[in-house]
């Protein structure tokens, strides 16, 4: 039993989802990478637990992303279940940094956090197409 789908079965819309969650996925490593080797992450020293495991979860959501985008773009079958597992845990990421940019005023980023949900709302319902 092949795990897999002809290239044929795979629509542009579950290869648009795969692109789109591996680079959110990547993004959001390289993000953290770069606030904790310039050391710009001033939670890390007042709440260090809460931070760590701030920082384990969103790298957890970025690796699930990751994994589920090259399974949509292989047209694995378990691609599609993971996809949807990771665009939930990208969600409660983008509710969290809404919130948190939010109360610290920075408008631009409340923005760009809210149009990263309806992008994951999109390419979600898409590749279920």
């Amino acid at each position: 039993m092949s795990t897999t789908q002809p290239a044929s079965a795979v629509g542009p819309y579950a290869r648009g989802a795969g692109r789109f969650a591996m680079i959110v996925g990547f993004i959001i490593v390289l993000w953290w990478a770069w606030l904790l080797v310039t050391d710009d992450v001033p939670d890390l020293y007042t709440r260090p637990v809460a931070m760590w495991f701030h920082i384990a979860g969103e790298i957890t959501t970025a690796a699930i992303l990751i994994v589920a985008g090259y399974g949509m773009l292989a047209a694995t079958a378990w691609a599609r279940k993971l996809y949807l597992v990771a665009t939930g845990m990208l969600l409660l990421v983008v509710i969290h940094a809404v919130a948190w940019y939010g109360s610290h005023g920075d408008f631009p980023m409340v923005v760009a956090f809210c149009i990263l949900a309806v992008l994951s709302v999109f390419f979600a319902l898409r590749a279920e197409e």
